[in-house]
C-alpha cells in the first residue's frame, strides 16, 4: 500500500509538468499561427495604433517583474514572429512590426508565466496576462465599433459643437491646432504620447498590480468599460472633430465668433468616425492619472506628463472641440462610479458620482443641442458652464478620495501576505 501512494506521489508532478509542457507548446503554436495570418497582419501587426497596444504588454512585464529568462524569451519570439512574416511569408516590412513582434512574444511570455507560476503567484500572473489582453483585445475592437457608429448614425452634429467653442470668444482647438503648426517638435511630442495611450494604460495597471491585486482589478475593468459605454454616448451625440469640418481650411481659416452666430446649426452627413463627444482618449488619461495616483511620485508625474500632451494632442490635431474634453470629467465619474460597484460593494455613497457623472454628460448633450442662442450672447455663460462642470466633477470626485474600510482592510492583508511578483525579480 505505501509503495503505491509512493507512485502515485511521483507521478502526480509528473503529469501536471506534461500538462505544463502540452499548455505551453499550444499557447506558442497559436500565437505563430495569429501572427502568421494575412490579415491579421495587415489590421493589427503592421498597423500603428495595435503595435503601440501589443508593445504596451511587454512594457507590463518588465513594470511587473524583470527575469533574464523572460526578456531572453521576448527576444527569441519576437525574432522567430518577424522571421516568420517578413522572411518566410514576405508580408510587407514596417516600423510598426518590429513593436509588433515584441508585443506578442511578450503575451506569450507572459502566458508562460502563469503556466509555471507556482500556486502562491498563479492569480497575480493570470490578472496580469488577462488584462495584458484585453486591453489589446479592446483596441481591436474599437475600429468595429466606429464603424457601427459610422453606419448607424450617417448625420453628425458638429455644427453645434463648433457653434459652442466658437462662443467661447477663443476656440482653443484653433488655437492649438496653429501652435502645433508653429511648433513642429511640440506637435510631434504631443502626438506620439496621444498614440501611446495604451503604454500610459499598461504601465498605470502594472504599478497597481504591485500595489494591491484589487486596485489592479479595479483598474483594468475601468479602461475596459469606458470604451463600450463610450460608444454608446458616441451614438447619441455623433461628431467628429473641427479638421473633418474645416478640412484645408483648420487651423488657419476658422470661422469667426460672429461668423459662427450665423451658422444654421443642422446635422450634417460627414464621413469619419463618429468618437468626438465625450473624448474618450480624455477620460482614459484622465483615469490613468486617478490610478497613478495612489502610486510612487515618478508615476504620477509621468502620469501628468500624458494628461497634459495627450489634452494637447486631442485639440491640436482638430479631432475634437474643446467641450469633448469638458464632458470628459463628469462621464470619467461615471466610469469610476460603475467601476467600484463592478469590483467592491456597492455604497450608498457611489450615487453621487453615478448620477451626477450620467446627469452632466446627458444635460451637456441637451444644452448643446438645444442652447445655443444662449450660449451667443456672452462667452462668459459658455465660460461658467465649462467651469461649474469641472468644479463640480472635482468636488464630487472626492467621494473616491478615502477607500471604503473594506477595501483598505483588503489592501493590508494583502501587504502582509506580501505579492510575490512585486518582489520577485526586481
Amino acid at each position: 500500500m505505501n509503495e503505491m501512494n509512493d507512485n502515485a506521489g511521483r507521478e502526480g508532478p509528473v503529469d501536471a509538468t506534461a500538462a505544463r509542457w502540452l499548455l505551453s507548446m499550444v499557447v506558442a503554436g497559436a500565437l505563430l499561427w495569429v501572427a502568421s495570418r494575412k490579415t491579421f497582419y495587415g489590421d493589427s501587426i503592421s498597423s500603428v495604433f495595435l503595435s503601440v497596444a501589443l508593445f504596451s504588454i511587454f512594457l507590463i512585464l518588465l513594470r511587473t517583474r524583470i527575469h533574464w529568462k523572460e526578456l531572453s524569451g521576448v527576444g527569441m519570439g519576437a525574432g522567430l514572429i518577424y522571421w516568420l512574416d517578413v522572411g518566410l511569408l514576405g508580408y510587407k516590412e514596417s516600423w510598426p512590426v518590429f513593436f509588433s513582434c515584441i508585443g506578442i512574444a511578450a503575451l506569450g511570455v507572459l502566458a508562460l508565466r502563469t503556466i509555471w507560476s507556482p500556486e502562491s503567484e498563479r492569480r497575480t500572473s493570470a490578472l496580469t496576462l488577462s488584462a495584458a489582453f484585453l486591453f489589446v483585445a479592446s483596441e481591436w475592437c474599437a475600429g468595429y465599433f466606429l464603424m457601427w457608429g459610422e453606419s448607424a448614425r450617417p448625420r453628425t452634429l458638429d455644427l453645434y459643437l463648433y457653434s459652442f467653442d466658437a462662443s467661447l470668444g477663443v476656440q482653443p482647438a484653433v488655437v492649438m491646432g496653429q501652435w502645433f503648426a508653429r511648433v513642429p517638435w511640440f506637435a510631434i511630442v504631443s502626438q506620439i504620447v496621444y498614440l501611446s495611450l495604451p503604454v500610459a494604460m499598461g504601465l498605470t495597471f502594472a504599478g497597481c498590480v504591485r500595489r494591491s491585486r484589487k486596485q489592479a482589478i479595479a483598474a483594468v475593468v475601468a479602461f475596459l468599460i469606458t470604451g463600450p459605454i463610450g460608444a454608446c454616448f458616441y451614438t447619441m451625440f455623433p461628431a467628429l472633430g473641427p479638421v473633418h469640418i474645416l478640412n484645408a481650411s483648420f487651423p488657419w481659416h476658422a470661422l469667426t465668433m460672429e461668423q459662427a452666430k450665423r451658422l444654421a446649426l443642422q446635422p450634417i452627413a460627414v464621413p469619419g468616425p463618429r468618437n468626438a463627444i465625450p473624448s474618450l482618449h480624455a477620460a482614459w488619461i484622465f483615469l490613468v492619472f486617478w490610478f497613478a495616483w495612489r502610486l510612487s511620485l515618478a508615476e504620477r508625474i509621468a502620469a501628468g506628463f500624458f494628461v497634459f500632451f495627450t489634452l494637447c494632442a486631442t485639440l491640436g490635431t482638430g479631432e475634437h472641440y474643446f467641450v469633448d474634453l469638458v464632458v470628459a470629467a463628469p462621464f470619467g465619474l461615471l466610469i469610476l462610479a460603475v467601476t467600484s460597484g463592478l469590483v467592491g460593494k456597492w455604497r450608498r455613497e457611489l450615487w453621487a458620482p453615478l448620477v451626477g457623472g450620467l446627469g452632466m454628460t446627458l444635460a451637456w448633450f441637451g444644452l448643446l443641442r438645444y442652447a445655443a442662442p444662449v450660449f451667443r450672447l456672452t462667452p462668459v455663460i459658455p465660460w461658467a458652464f465649462c467651469l461649474a462642470t469641472l468644479g463640480a466633477s472635482g468636488y464630487i470626485l472626492k467621494t473616491f478620495d478615502e477607500e471604503p474600510k473594506e477595501a483598505l482592510e483588503s489592501a493590508a492583508e494583502e501587504q502582509e501576505r506580501g505579492l510575490p511578483e512585486a518582489q520577485a525579480g526586481l
